[in-house]
Parts: C-alpha cells; sequence; structure tokens
C-alpha cells in the first residue's frame, strides 16, 4: 500500500467513525457532519487537506518499495547545435538509465517533446522501452509548422531594424537578440514547446498518486544525496505549502556526478516543484530562450540570483498576456530544497570556452535559428517538392516543355530560339574573359591582377586627392561598353554571365554540345583556373577616394540566372566534379564576404533602394547553388520585412518614384527575388500592405509602358490584374510567353538574356 493510499484509509476511517458518533449521541446535532460537508466542497479536497497535512508522519521505511509520494517527470526536446551535441540526448538519458538509483517513493515518467528527427525519437523510444519506462510523446507535425510565420510586425514604430548596421555589427545584444526573438517567436514557440510541455507534466503528476510533482528539464539528474535531503526537506516544508525551488549545476563531465566526493555548486537556474494541488501553471507563451521558467519562479517568489526582474518589451505583453500574475495559492516566497545536476550538453568546446555564461545567449540564438532553417528546408523538400540542386530562375518544368514545342515546330517557340541560336553562334567566338585581362593599371589600393576593379559612376577625381559627385555623369569607363570600359571588369563580367547563359540555353534546346564546351570554359575561366579566377570579394569595386564601397556589390547581380546556367553545364558532365567542388568554394568564400565585410553588409541594409533587394538577389541565388537551402530561406523570408520599409517609404511620395528609373530597377529586383523565392515555395506576391493589396502590386503602380521594361510589364499584368495599362505593341514574335525584348539593347543590359524561356506564369502581351 502507497503512503497516500495509507492516508487515505485513515481519513475514511475517521469520517466514517465522526459520523457514526453523530447518530449514536442524538443529543449531539447532525449540523456536526453538516457542517464538515459545507466547509469542503467535495470529499476529494477533504481528502487533499488531511493527506497534505500528516503525509510526512508516515514512517516510509514501514511502506515497500511501491510507494509513489513524488513523481519525477523529464520533458527531452531537441538538441540544438551548435548549442547543444547532436547525440546529447540519446548519451544523457543513456546516462540516467544506467546510472541513477530508482528511489524509494518516486515514480519516473519521461516526456518526447515535440522532437523533429524521427530517428533520434525512435533510439529514445526504443532506450526507455527497454528499460521498462514511461513516457509520453508530444508529436511534432511539419505541416502545422509550415502554417506559422516569421513575425516583422512586432517590433513599433516599424523601420525594418534587421536591416541595420546596428544590427549587422550587434553593436546593441539586446537589440538584436530581441528583434530575432520577435522574428522567430511563433515557430520558436511551436518547435521548442518548453512551457506546454511543463504543464502536460504536471497534468500527468496530477493523474498519478503522487504528493509531489517534480516537472523537470530533461537532462536533470538525481544524485543519491538529493534524494535524501528531498525526503528530509519536503517533510520540513511549512504547512500549506504548494511549491518548492531546487538549485541546479552543470555538469561539464556526466562521471562528475559518480564521484564519492561529488560536491556540486548551485549556479543555475533553479527547478521547480510543485503540490498536485498547486493551482499556477507556466506561461505557454513564453519562448526559448525568454527565460520562460524563471518567469514562474518569480511569480513564485523564490529568490536568487535569477531574481533580476525581467524587463518586458512592449510587443512581448501584446502576445503573452497575463506575465507576471500573482500566484493565488501561495502562502508565503518558495525554499529552496534538495538539489540536481544538470548533465552536460555535450559541447566541451561551448562548455569550456571562457565567458561561456555571458556567451551562452549567443549560441543559444545561432542554435535555434539552425533547427528552424532545417525545418524550413523540409518544408520546402517534403512538403512542396523542392528539390536542391534545381534551377532557381528560370522553371524547369516550362523550359522543358518550351524546348518539346521547339523541336515539334512550334512557329512561335522557332522564332525565339532561331534568335538565341543567332546569338549563341556569336557567342562561340567570344571570350574567354578574366579579371587578369585589364590593363595593369598602377594603383594605391594595394590590389591584384586577379582582384575584380571596377569605378564609381559618378564620382570625378578633382586635383591630386579630392573628389567630386557629379549626378547623372558618368565617369568614363563606367559605362558598359563604352570606349574606356576594357579598363576595369565590369563590362567582362557582364559579357561573361550574359554569353555564357545564352549557350548554356542554347545547348539546352539544341543538345549541340559546342555551346556547352564553350559556356564551360567561361566559367572555369572566370571562376576556377589559379592563373585567371577573380578573388573571391568586391574589395575594389565601385572605387573612388580610393577605396571601394558598397555600391559595387550590385555588380555581380546577375549571378542569379548565371548560375542556372552553370547548373544545366554541371548536370551534363560539361564541368568536372573537381570543378564543381572548387566552384562550390568560390561561391561559399564569396558568400561569406559579403555577409562579413563592411560593404558587404552596407549594401545589405541599403533597403530603400535596388542595392538592398538585388543583394537578397544575389544571396538567395548563392546560397542554392551552394545545396544552402536554409540560407536560401533566410534571406526571403528576411526580405518581407524590407519590402514592408520599401512601400512605407514608396507610400511617403508616390509621385516622385513614378518617374523614378530608380525604382524601375527596384522593382526588377523585387520582381526577380518574387520570383525565385517561388521556387522555395515563399510567396511575394501575396504579401499585403496596409492597403489590403499585394505589397508589390503596390510599389508597381507606376507607368510601365516603355517597352524596355516589358518584363516588368509582363509580371504586374499577370499577377496584379486590377491594373490595366495600355497593351505594348511589340513584333510578332514577342506575343509568347510576353515576348523576347532581348534585341532592345537596355533590357539587355537590366533583365536576364531569354527571361521569357520557361515561363512558370505566362500572359500574351498582343
Amino acid at each position: 500500500m502507497t503512503a497516500r493510499q495509507v492516508l487515505q484509509s485513515k481519513f475514511y476511517f475517521a469520517l466514517l467513525g465522526l459520523m457514526g458518533a453523530a447518530l449514536l449521541f442524538q443529543n449531539l446535532p447532525y449540523a456536526i457532519v453538516g457542517d464538515f460537508t459545507k466547509q469542503s466542497t467535495s470529499l476529494e479536497v477533504a481528502l487533499e487537506s488531511f493527506v497534505e497535512e500528516h503525509h510526512c508522519g508516515i514512517d516510509e521505511k514501514k511502506i515497500d518499495n511501491s510507494t509513489l509520494s513524488i513523481i519525477l517527470i523529464r520533458a527531452i526536446g531537441n538538441p540544438m547545435p551548435p548549442r547543444h551535441d547532436p547525440e546529447q540526448a540519446f548519451n544523457n538519458l543513456d546516462f540516467t538509465l544506467k546510472h541513477e538509483q530508482d528511489f524509494a517513493g518516486i515514480e519516473k515518467h519521461w516526456v518526447l517533446n515535440r522532437l523533429v528527427n524521427e530517428t533520434l525519437l525512435n533510439r529514445l523510444v526504443q532506450l526507455l522501452e527497454s528499460n521498462g519506462k514511461k513516457y509520453t510523446i508530444i508529436p511534432f507535425d511539419l505541416s502545422e509548422y509550415e502554417k506559422l510565420n516569421y513575425n516583422f510586425s512586432l517590433y513599433e514604430p516599424f523601420d525594418d531594424p534587421i536591416h541595420s548596421m546596428d544590427y549587422m555589427l550587434n553593436i546593441n545584444q539586446f537589440m538584436v537578440r530581441f528583434l530575432d526573438d520577435a522574428v522567430t517567436n511563433d515557430k520558436n514557440l511551436y518547435v521548442t514547446n518548453q512551457n506546454e510541455a511543463r504543464n502536460l507534466m504536471i497534468d500527468i503528476g496530477i493523474k498519478s498518486s503522487a504528493d509531489w510533482i517534480f516537472p523537470w528539464d530533461g537532462n536533470c539528474f538525481l544524485h543519491p544525496k538529493a534524494y535524501h535531503e528531498f525526503q528530509k526537506e519536503l517533510c520540513s516544508l511549512p504547512k500549506g505549502t504548494k511549491y518548492a525551488i531546487t538549485p541546479m549545476n552543470r555538469a561539464i563531465h556526466n562521471d562528475d556526478v559518480l564521484k564519492e566526493d561529488y560536491k556540486p555548486k548551485m549556479n543555475e537556474e533553479p527547478q521547480v516543484i510543485l503540490h498536485r494541488t498547486a493551482k499556477a501553471r507556466f506561461n505557454p507563451l513564453m519562448r526559448y530562450g525568454r527565460r520562460n521558467k524563471v518567469e514562474f519562479i518569480q511569480r513564485i517568489k523564490a529568490k536568487g540570483f535569477w531574481d533580476q526582474g525581467i524587463q518586458w518589451l512592449p510587443w512581448e505583453k501584446s502576445v503573452m498576456p497575463n506575465l507576471d500574475e500573482p500566484v493565488s495559492d501561495l502562502k508565503a516566497p518558495t525554499k529552496p530544497i534538495g538539489f540536481t545536476t544538470r548533465l552536460t550538453s555535450g559541447d566541451l568546446k561551448v562548455l569550456e570556452e571562457k565567458l561561456f555564461v555571458q556567451k551562452r545567449g549567443k549560441w543559444r540564438v545561432k542554435a535555434l535559428n539552425k533547427l528552424l532553417g532545417d525545418m524550413d528546408t523540409r518544408v520546402a523538400i517534403e512538403l512542396y517538392g523542392y528539390r536542391p540542386g534545381e534551377l532557381i530562375f528560370y522553371d524547369e518544368a516550362a523550359l522543358a516543355k518550351d524546348r518539346k514545342l521547339y523541336r515539334e515546330g512550334d512557329t512561335l517557340l522557332k522564332a525565339m530560339v532561331d534568335k538565341l541560336l543567332t546569338d549563341a553562334n556569336s557567342a562561340l567566338d567570344a571570350g574567354p574573359w578574366s579579371v587578369v585581362h585589364k590593363p595593369k593599371i598602377s594603383s594605391a589600393l594595394g590590389r591584384e591582377p586577379n582582384d575584380y576593379y571596377s569605378l564609381a559612376p559618378f564620382y570625378w577625381p578633382v586635383g591630386k586627392s579630392g573628389w567630386e559627385h557629379r549626378k547623372g555623369e558618368n565617369y568614363p569607363g563606367t559605362i558598359l561598353h563604352d570606349n574606356e570600359s576594357h579598363k576595369y571588369d565590369r563590362t567582362r563580367l557582364n559579357d561573361m554571365q550574359r554569353n555564357t547563359t545564352i549557350l548554356a540555353l542554347a545547348y539546352f534546346m539544341t543538345g549541340e554540345d559546342k555551346y556547352g564546351v564553350v559556356a564551360a570554359r567561361n566559367v572555369r575561366t572566370w571562376f576556377i583556373d589559379n592563373s585567371t579566377s577573380m578573388s573571391p570579394h568586391l574589395l575594389y569595386a565601385n572605387v573612388w577616394n580610393n577605396t571601394g564601397h558598397s555600391g559595387g556589390i550590385i555588380e555581380m547581380k546577375d549571378l542569379y540566372f548565371m548560375l542556372d546556367a552553370v547548373r544545366l553545364l554541371e548536370r551534363q558532365g560539361f564541368l568536372s566534379k573537381e570543378e564543381q567542388t572548387k566552384l562550390r568554394s568560390w561561391f561559399e568564400t564569396y558568400l561569406n564576404w559579403i555577409e562579413t565585410s563592411n560593404q558587404g553588409m552596407e549594401a545589405y541594409c541599403l533597403t530603400t533602394n535596388a542595392h538592398g533587394v538585388f543583394y537578397d538577389v544575389q544571396a538567395v541565388a548563392i546560397a542554392a547553388y551552394i545545396n544552402d537551402t536554409a540560407k536560401a530561406i533566410f534571406y526571403i523570408e528576411r526580405s518581407f520585412s524590407r519590402m514592408k520599409k520599401y512601400i512605407i517609404t514608396f507610400d511617403s511620395s508616390p509621385k516622385s518614384y513614378s518617374t523614378s528609373h530608380g525604382h524601375l530597377f527596384a522593382l526588377h529586383g523585387w520582381f526577380t527575388l518574387a520570383r525565385m523565392a517561388e521556387h522555395l515555395h515563399r510567396y511575394l506576391w501575396t504579401w499585403h500592405s496596409k492597403h489590403q493589396k499585394s505589397g508589390l502590386c503596390r510599389i508597381a503602380e507606376v507607368p510601365l509602358e516603355d517597352s524596355k521594361w516589358l518584363p516588368l510589364f509582363h509580371d504586374k499584368l499577370y499577377f496584379c490584374s486590377q491594373h490595366h495599362e495600355p497593351k505594348i505593341a511589340v513584333e510578332a514574335n514577342k506575343g509568347f510567353h510576353g515576348g523576347n525584348a532581348y534585341g532592345n539593347s537596355e533590357v539587355k543590359e537590366n533583365f536576364a538574356p531569354f527571361w521569357n524561356f520557361g515561363l512558370k506564369h505566362a500572359v500574351v502581351i498582343i
């Protein structure tokens, strides 16, 4: 018989004795029994009161080992590298099951909390079952995760802070952390699910016959010394106590807890203990990393080094009601009892790093972002069929359909492919191009021959060391193909990217190897061969005053279509496996440079013009090419914040934007990013502005009659059906898929060559 059952029996015998006495002695009013029943709303409440008052009076030695006065429930969540070792959850459970004693009076239960790795989940289940342990699974559902969004509307007033240099340089760590928290709040809550799991553990405890519920974190280990302290100190708690806390230390090496002289230093947030009748619950809207357990501990008035108050941000108060809600059944400040040890997270490099405690928050944010990125990748692949390595700008299925129509003799496709082959045959005799082909001009910059070099277009040298900005007046050599452009690399880069893409498309349409061979030569010369390859940075792009500037990052914008061409070449073996590895390594290095250099970060922060959005276009294209799907989605998702800022700026002066070439160029970036994002099942066209219409359609409310903007007109006509611009008069062969505007020199510079091949969405422009 358990301790609770013993006390229940005593209670019922006492109650029967009282009732019998009332009936036996008629001179005693029946009201004695009646008053008792009035004072207790139910026998259950009376029973709980009796058990609570007398539970420490039982001699536990006289109760068999099935005694259940405590239930220890531990929740195992997702390990999150680099904060944790990937094997942390399994290794710590295995260690616990091997070395933690089965204590008299303690029932054990585990909760497997939203584990995203099914293999790990199955291993943990097998381990628990083989040891005869009870467990409950809270399942992870990828389709439920997919319904949740990143949130860029919580921080007000809105100024797109995630695209600021303060954010990029981590100048204010508090700001950076809580901006990330706001963005990931909903997804964080679902995947980590910590306080929901803690509340479930309390429910499980109530359903058991235990008096005390220990809803602990999954890596907590109960030491024999701690067990004896609990047995003693639970009984010494004041009558009516509902809550206690358990001091905790963190083990760097698990074997430390097995040493005879083990003396833990309690320096971590404590664990919580509740009586089965306790009313307080954890706030389920408190996310991982935001002291979600400490908020509860502070509400039960447990004092300690963690008790420094929490400064809630305005947006947190809006999404987390009942913060700091008083606990109704708290009779006195909560006291600490016993202790526990948090087993190692497994990553000794992180644990042993200096200032580990201070850096823990940074590692936690990094780990959470990685976990969410992995889930976003799974959504794209498992739910929507995205295949890493597929084309990111041209639509592959539609491109194959165009090829089939062409080979079947379709008139419109024949006209387009004939133009493609004319250009491709010319491209066979052009190139290859390399940054080392420019003249060896003396420079104070310290650049090497393999470094890319270009000048800022509107800056003119004045005197020996001065510079002046001349709006609209290009410095010689800064316009594509002008007489001085051979001195710099921008024209070479443009020609290499466009001709390579034309050749790859020609190969795809015809299957003639000559096009693929020359296209691969171009790629090899510019990126792979050591003697001719470009250094993977733009340190000397957009130079004025002898310094490169952020405006040069946009000069690599056309990678989005060129890397599709590279994929077509790789599939057919025009580039060897070794060359493909070198090429991806080049782009990994270059992407890291634009992400970490001042020039790159400054370009990333230029939200209200074309530079910022073309940074995203470039980053998404590279990330997709190197098969970093999570990073590609990362940039697409955060572009929604950039778009919101751009719309706000547009709304402040729509008339000035309607005549701005810069705005039309930015639209080109936005429409391109939207086309790429759709491949990863992110839809920029459906994001709404305050006008309750597509945000992109809002900023596209400008004239686009000029044929040089035909690609923009096509997409606007398809996605923004409420607009009715005059039809553009074009040649007959432009009637299919929006037409081939490639022959126009201005369109040739701005847009992908043969942008209208393989359109997933197409309209006929008459």
